[in-house]
Formats: structure tokens, sequence, C-alpha cells
């Protein structure tokens, strides 16, 4: 089954206006699959006995909202919605629902304007907000046709939900897009509605799982609402997620008289005498992903804590005990199936110029991290010579393959992502929440494994071993990043459950790949 499809706006709407003229299912229907879908999850959410507030806009989303209002009704929940537009200036099935509501009876109050809001915070009436507390708050303002800062009474609304006492301890559940955000970005302002869970009509959109957008989503939950999923595909340039499904055919079993060397030679040029730990990271995270045969190069007093069954390669090393350029020759010789290139190498300028000739001469294919991406500080442009590659930068290192800022990676993960993948012509994972792999063709996935418990030192070294070890094993570089990260993921919250969160090492989690792959291949199974 083939990954979960994260589309953007215009994407939704196509499907929308093909569900509707090709399939011939009326708008009102889908709004009221829609409304009942946030009915249900708002009912699931508990209310503790509290009134449901929920905001709805004149659009789509506020029509969605008013049918939401009627299904809780229905089960006997008391709820109040606040339409933020004018009544009179209503247009279709939202107008439709909005006089529904108002021939049952429904408890609706019109805010057209911020006076009006002002006096309904004030009120402790049937019309007002200052009482009784609410126990859930449903965003339904704006929707995916959301773009821009906000202005207007929807700031203001957004605003007083964050700074008014009563509003602060009310579950948060957003339809479809949390009101500020992009459906197509993963930037996050300032002013945007945070939910604890937002439901994602018919599909996921860009900012439910790309960070810093993603944190102000909360939990996903993607409800059904009667398009046809022939009509919710992200295209070849894309966006999907990668998970479970997508990486487990990755990782086949064990087939009977497999030898060690058709599970890969991989050659790790890593360590100085300063980092020794980054190349025995690396080490430990090959071996564990299943490499058959690792030889581990560079300045012997970098190679004083690898693994016993690391095979050793010193190399000449500069007066700074890192690797020197006459080490270069060495790892061209190597008959091997990949390169894993960078972890605690060190920066001095003949290191640096030592791995770009490692790079620029060597044809086979290569994972590049840390002190090997740094290399190519504002040169990314000339990795596009070398075929076969995988990066593996943190927002730091992408800003200077980049020429950027890390806070402008941030700001627009994806959009960085998507660049250093067509500027270097490899594959890139962009490091971070929600990782992001992406192909120079466009194509990008976002990792669905790990947490914060990935936050320690010496993680990415391990990440790079286990990217060795899988383009080793013959996977193209795309695939073994994918592959990589979300195995990456998974150890880290294996090691999170036996030691807890703060505990977690980069060594534990090289201790929990294995577990970790038992486990996809558990996916996999009959």
């Amino acid at each position: 089954m083939d990954a979960m499809d994260v589309l953007t706006a215009q994407q939704m709407r196509d499907a929308d206006r093909h569900t509707i003229e090709e399939a011939g299912v009326p708008a009102r229907v889908l709004m009221e699959n829609a409304g009942r879908a946030v009915a249900d999850i708002v009912a699931e959410s508990g209310t503790g006995g509290r009134r449901i507030l929920i905001l709805c806009g004149r659009g789509g989303n506020g029509g969605d909202g008013l049918v939401a209002l009627r299904a809780l009704a229905a089960r006997g929940l008391r709820g109040t919605a606040v339409l933020l537009a004018d009544p009179e200036r209503l247009t279709g099935e939202t107008k439709a629902n909005y006089e529904t509501a108002m021939q049952l009876a429904l408890h609706v109050v019109p805010c057209p304007d911020e006076a009006t809001w002002e006096w309904a915070l004030r009120q402790t009436g049937p019309d007002g907000l200052a009482a009784p507390r609410p126990g859930v708050i449903v965003d339904a303002i704006l929707g995916t046709g959301s773009s821009g800062p906000l202005r207007g009474l929807a700031a203001r609304v957004i605003a007083d939900l964050d700074h008014v006492g009563r509003f602060r301890d009310a579950v948060r559940i957003a339809v479809d897009i949390p009101t500020g955000l992009s459906a197509d970005t993963g930037t996050a302002p300032d002013l945007c509605f945070r939910a604890d869970l937002t439901v994602a009509l018919a599909a996921p959109k860009i900012c439910h799982f790309v960070y810093p957008a993603s944190a102000a989503c909360g939990e996903i939950r993607v409800a059904e609402i009667g398009i046809p999923r022939v009509w919710l595909n992200a295209g070849t340039a894309g966006v999907r997620t990668n998970d479970e499904r997508r990486v487990a055919p990755f990782f086949p079993a064990r087939a009977p008289g497999v030898h060690k060397g058709q599970l890969g030679r991989l050659l790790l040029v890593a360590g100085s005498r300063r980092m020794p730990g980054a190349a025995a990271l690396a080490a430990q995270g090959a071996l564990s992903a299943g490499v058959g045969l690792l030889t581990v190069a560079g300045p012997a007093d970098g190679l004083t804590e690898l693994p016993p069954e690391a095979m050793r390669l010193p190399l000449p090393a500069s007066g700074e005990g890192e690797m020197s350029l006459d080490g270069v020759p060495e790892i061209a010789r190597f008959a091997g199936d990949a390169i894993a290139l960078g972890p605690g190498l060190g920066s001095g300028e003949e290191t640096k110029e030592a791995v770009r000739r490692i790079v620029l001469t060597t044809s086979l294919p290569l994972v590049l991290d840390a002190d090997g991406l740094n290399a190519w500080a504002e040169r990314a442009s000339r990795l596009a010579q070398r075929p076969g590659l995988a990066l593996t930068p943190h927002p730091g290192e992408a800003a200077r393959l980049l020429g950027l800022t890390s806070a402008e990676v941030q700001e627009d993960r994806l959009r960085a992502a998507r660049r250093l993948a067509r500027e270097t012509e490899a594959a890139v994972a962009l490091k971070g929440p929600g990782t992001l792999i992406a192909d120079p063709r466009g194509a990008v996935f976002v990792n669905r494994s790990g947490g914060p418990e990935l936050a320690a030192g010496g993680s990415g070294d391990v990440l790079t071993g286990v990217v060795g070890a899988l383009l080793a094993r013959r996977l193209a570089p795309l695939e073994a990043l994918s592959a990589s990260v979300f195995l990456h993921g998974l150890a880290g919250g294996e090691a999170r459950k036996s030691s807890g969160e703060d505990a977690v090492t980069a060594s534990g989690v090289a201790a929990h790949l294995g577990r970790a792959v038992h486990r996809l291949r558990r996916e996999v199974s009959p």
C-alpha cells in the first residue's frame, strides 16, 4: 500500500470539484459528511459536561461547523456556534445549514464584527461567551482558503482565544486547517489557532505534517467525507508520508544460505583525535542495520572506540589529528558497495579538501553527513557533478550549504529541502521534527516516526551508519534515506519505551535498531 498523499489546497479543491461534477455527489452531502465527522471526534474528545464552542466563518469551513453543531445536538451535547459573519451574506451550503440551525432553534450567536465579539465576551446571558467556560473549542473559521497573515475579526478572535482566561483550558479542535496556517507550507505565524487535534477532511494537507506548522495542528485525524481516493492524489512531485507501509518492503527477511558478502560492504570514513565517538556511533548504526562487512577508515586516534566487528583502516593524519590528503588514494582503492563520509572528521582546511576529493573521485553510492557536508558550505551546486549521493543535513548544515541562516531554513523547511535536492541533484533528508526526504525531481516524503528523544548527541552519526548500510545493500539513495530515517525514528521510540525520553542516548538508539527492523518485517508478513 502506498504512502498517504498530502495535498495542497488546490489539489483538494480539484478533488472536491471532480466529486461534485463527475461523481454527482452534491456539495451539501460532502459538507454534511464533514460536519458529522467533526462532531464524532468532538464527542470522542470528552467535553466533561461543559459547553462546546464552535467558531464558524462564512465559507465552507463555517458550514462544516454548523453541521457539527446540529450533529452534536442530536447526541444531546450542548453547543454554541459563534458565526463570525453577517448571516445575510452567507451563501450556498453554509447559508442552508445556518437556516436549518435556526429552524431547529440551535444556539447560534452572530458576531459579524469586532464590536459584537467584544460585547459577547462580556455577556453571561444566552448570547454571551463570558460563562459558562467551554470544555471544547472548535475552529471552523477559515479552512484551506486561508493565506497570508490574519486580519480584522479573525485576528482578534484568535488572539483572544490565547489571552482570555476562560478559553485557556479548553480542548482545541481545528476543522481541516487551524486558522492562520496556510495549507501549502510548513510555516507558522505567531498568530494562529493552536490545536490539540486537527480533523483533516478527506486527506491531510502539507501544514499538518511539515514543521513548524505541524506543531500548531496537534494530533491529525483524517476523516472520510465521500471523495473517491482516485482524486486524492498528490502527483509525482507532490508530498507523501514516509511511514511503515512505505518502508517495510525495504527490509525483507534474510534468505536461507545468505552470506555476509551479500549483505553489503561499507566503507565508513569518520572520526578524528577529538571525536572518536562519532566513528564508533556510526559504526554501531551500520552494524545494527545489518551491513555484512564494515571497514572504518580515519586517523588512528579516531578509531579507538570502534566495536569489535568493525575492521580498521588507519589513514595518515594532519597535525590536528584529522584525516589528511594523503589518505585519499587509500579510500579511492576501496572495493566495496558504498561509502559513508563525515561523522567526526573535523573542520580543518586539509580535511575539507580531502572530503571534496573523495566525493568527486569515487563512484560508489555515498552518504554525506556532518563534517562531510560542511566541506561543501556554499558549494552545494558542485555536488551535482556526483551521482549516487544521499545527504543528511540538520538545519544548520543545510543553511551552510544553501547560504542561508538556520532560521530561514526552519521557517520554510519544505522549500529548503526541495531547493537543496534540486541544486545538488541528490536525495536529501533534512533532519528535524518530521524529517523531510526530498528527491531532485520535487517529490518529498514526510517522516512519521521518532520524536524529541532523538535530540541526543551522536544520534545523527547513528543515522549515517544506517544509511550507509542500506546503500551497501543496493538500495537507491532516496529509498535508503526513506528506510533509514524511518527505522532510526522507530528505534528511538523503542529506546524511549525502554528507558524514558530523557535517558535515550545515541548508542541506545543503535541498540534498538534490530527490534525496529523486526517490527517492520511484521508489517509485511502475510
